[in-house]
């Protein structure tokens, strides 16, 4: 599989939006240093920190989109190759395609997909990717809402979403559900999704602190009816292993 020519779509504007917020801020703070009285130009401080924080946030976003850093925290997820595994927000196929390096079976890539297919959830992009990894007979492509699968109970020995429920707002809860429905007694999820820390404080500033706690994380996974096997930090987020 040649890596290079993956392509996960959104990935400019992804590494480039600290950036520009960290310029938009020091543009902000040169404005407000040299055109107003002494008072308010203390006012340019924070936001020359601000736009410093941004700028590492530039680099921290760059370094995520190489394919080094395209890895699945190491867990007991799955028990043999004739499982059946739900990708849940599969996107353009970074995690399927991860997952397929280690498991040779069936995988289904579950998304809403962009209809414009133009960002991260571009199911053209899915498809070129899973034909360069060579692996387009072990995945089979379903549209469809986390929120309401349509799949019968117990369908899936195993199950996967990275970076999805986290984006669900109120919902979250109502897609554990569904994820917990459509797993079979037993069956395995693994669940990834950014955390508070040093490198997401890098990419998104104060605003990182709005992100879910562990805390609340915990209490959803416990009300879907899971057990909390293991947990641990990927990347710039943090993975839960859980089971029916």
């Amino acid at each position: 599989m040649n890596e290079e020519k993956l392509d996960f779509g959104g990935s400019r504007l992804f590494e480039n939006f600290p950036w520009i917020i960290g310029l938009i801020f020091f543009i902000a703070s040169m404005g407000i240093f040299f055109y107003f009285t002494s008072y308010l130009q203390l006012l340019s401080l924070p936001l020359i920190l601000l736009s410093a924080n941004f700028f590492i946030g530039t680099y921290v976003t760059r370094n995520f989109s190489k394919s080094d850093n395209m890895t699945l925290p190491f867990v007991d997820l799955f028990n043999t190759d004739d499982n059946i595994i739900l990708d849940a927000g599969c996107g353009s196929g970074r995690a399927t395609i991860e997952l397929s390096k280690v498991f040779k079976g069936k995988i289904v890539a579950f998304d809403l997909f962009d209809p414009k297919g133009e960002s991260i959830s571009s199911r053209n992009l899915l498809e070129k990717n899973l034909e360069i990894a060579k692996i387009t007979d072990r995945v089979q492509i379903v549209q469809g809402d986390v929120t309401n699968i349509e799949f019968e109970d117990n369908t899936f020995d195993a199950a996967i979403s990275s970076l999805l429920i986290n984006n669900l707002g109120k919902s979250k809860q109502t897609a554990l559900k569904e994820l917990f429905r459509v797993l079979k007694p037993r069956g395995k999820i693994l669940i990834i999704v950014p955390s508070r820390n040093l490198q997401t404080f890098a990419v998104m500033s104060v605003f990182s602190l709005v992100l879910t706690s562990t805390e609340k994380w915990h209490y959803l996974f416990n009300e879907s009816g899971f057990q909390i096997l293991d947990e641990g930090f990927i990347n710039f987020g943090k993975f839960f292993l859980l089971q029916k």
